[in-house]
């Protein structure tokens, strides 16, 4: 299937090169060998500070590091401070941290062979060495190769130390010899080694598992340059997240396809279109798309702007109807955005109250943005193939004109013009202009039915002018409706009605709906989905 000739790029993941992984690693390895070593070096001052109130009880072999075991045991807690220190007061990055990382745990496991091979002689050190190894493999995010060599460190140690002490010390040979001989010690080198290796290559096998998920995880939350960070809805057409550039910090909302249609050329097509048509728009009033592409899993997605305030379906659900010179400010943005897209031959479908977004730009309040061109078609083109088909009803039941009924070769631009009037209607009075049980007898209403006028059911007072604007844009005949935004524009222009300032806009922004950070967890504070 060739589509969007000249615009669609292949955005591959990228993770591919390691290097957003990579830092992501280092930052989490930062944090993890952070809070290890302070706990390592805690826990190590506890257990001085017990042996000093009450003495080591043990049986130990007279030899030259006896009178130094208390120095011995004390060398935990200050290799594990020191190493402490050395991540607090620098920012090492990743691959610096994996050599401090190895270099210290490869200390702590030599030092306990050494422990074991010297005090403990008749004991494996397995539950040391794994619970060394064991806290590294399942906290510590660090390559399999760091892992393994760890691991050989541990289980091979074993019986190096263990023959260094017997073949270096004729206390601890003297030791094997009254306990069994040669025979014994050697028996207990294999046994334990053989109990180590199995509990390495247990640890190795930990390591690759949560290693292989840690980038798994990584590259789920990546599309194309875009770090995915929580989820802020979902549509018809798919879903949509909250992201940040990977170089630029830019929070960003991105749409992904359903992954269910994904594999549909029709879901697919209509999604390519959204974008080409949208990408098209530069409007201000008009949502602006910054990126298309597709994973290699053939995950489709584009990167638009993120939007930090309300749509009109929440602000009006939640505060009410709207004051006339607030709807025809809004209103008045919305033309503008629509006049553009009809001069290039691009109809909406789809205005609706959830589509019409008031946020904050360039310190401006109750700023409008048009979204979502899911539903978009080119005047004068026939859709192509099954992605619109005639006699299919498109649009939302509440708000489409009574031509879609007819099908979607029969729609030009004045049923945005009749939509629009459907959202005045619902900013005005706080419902749609036909309320019935079912979407059919909703959609009949259109075609047959004229609505109350929005002053005989609003609670505001709303000018005769505004009042015939709207009933002019819900005419059923197109020809009786306004055939332009820009004549909709003028006529709202004209109306006789106290203006919404921006001190005004910002009082009540201020007051109901505070701007929130783009990691909001409020869905209805975020950009609309449809």
């Amino acid at each position: 299937m060739d589509v969007l000739k000249g615009f669609r790029h292949q955005v591959s993941l990228s993770v591919a090169d390691g290097t957003s992984f990579h830092e992501e690693l280092g930052d989490t390895l930062r944090q993890r060998l952070r809070a290890i070593y302070a706990a390592g070096f805690f826990i190590g001052i506890a257990v001085f500070l017990f042996y000093s109130v009450v003495p080591f009880q043990g049986e130990q072999t007279d030899h030259v590091f006896t009178p130094h075991i208390d120095e011995i045991y004390n060398l935990y807690p200050i290799s594990l401070g020191l190493a402490l220190a050395i991540v607090l007061f620098r920012r090492w990055n990743t691959r610096q941290l994996q050599v401090i990382d190895f270099i210290v745990l490869t200390f702590v496991l030599l030092l306990t062979l050494f422990v074991a091979a010297v005090f403990d002689l008749d004991e494996v050190p397995t539950f040391g060495i794994s619970l060394a190894l064991f806290i590294h493999a399942a906290i510590v995010p660090v390559p399999v190769g760091l892992q393994a060599g760890l691991a050989v460190t541990g289980a091979l140690g074993y019986p190096i130390a263990m023959g260094a002490a017997y073949f270096g010390l004729p206390e601890i040979r003297a030791f094997w010899d009254a306990n069994g001989g040669i025979g014994e010690f050697r028996k207990m080198v294999l046994e334990g080694t053989f109990y180590l290796t199995i509990l390495a290559v247990v640890s190795v096998l930990i390591t690759k598992a949560l290693y292989n998920m840690r980038q798994q995880l990584h590259q789920a939350r990546r599309l194309g340059s875009y770090l995915i960070e929580e989820e802020l809805g979902e549509g018809g057409m798919g879903q949509l997240y909250v992201a940040q550039h990977a170089l630029m910090c830019r929070p960003t909302a991105v749409k992904v396809i359903h992954p269910e249609k994904s594999g549909s050329d029709e879901a697919v097509t209509r999604f390519e279109r959204e974008v080409r048509l949208s990408a098209a728009l530069t409007h201000p009033n008009t949502i602006t798309i910054y990126d298309f592409g597709h994973t290699p899993d053939n995950t489709f997605y584009y990167a638009m702007e993120y939007l930090d305030g309300l749509d009109l379906q929440v602000l009006v659900e939640r505060f009410g109807p709207m004051e006339p010179g607030r709807v025809i400010y809004v209103l008045e943005q919305v033309c503008g955005s629509l006049a553009e897209a009809h001069s290039q031959g691009v109809i909406h479908r789809d205005i609706k109250p959830s589509n019409i977004f008031l946020t904050k730009r360039g310190g401006l309040y109750d700023f409008a943005k048009v979204l979502d061109f899911g539903l978009a078609k080119e005047i004068g083109l026939e859709d192509a193939g099954t992605v619109t088909k005639s006699g299919v009803i498109l649009g939302t039941p509440h708000y489409f004109a009574p031509e879609s009924i007819e099908g979607a070769d029969k729609i030009d631009g004045r049923a945005d013009i009749y939509n629009v009037g459907g959202v005045a209607y619902w900013m005005l009075t706080g419902q749609p202009p036909f309320v019935r049980p079912s979407a059919m007898e909703v959609i009949l209403d259109h075609v047959r039915a004229t609505a109350s006028k929005p002053s005989e059911i609003a609670e505001v007072s709303i000018p005769t002018e505004l009042d015939e604007i709207v009933m002019k844009c819900l005419a059923k005949d197109p020809g009786d409706r306004f055939q332009s935004p820009e004549e909709l524009q003028d006529a709202l222009t004209s109306v006789p009605v106290e203006c919404w300032t921006q001190s005004k806009a910002r009082e009540w922004w201020e007051l109901h709906a505070p701007f929130t950070s783009p990691t909001t967890k409020e869905a209805d504070l975020s950009q609309g989905v449809s």
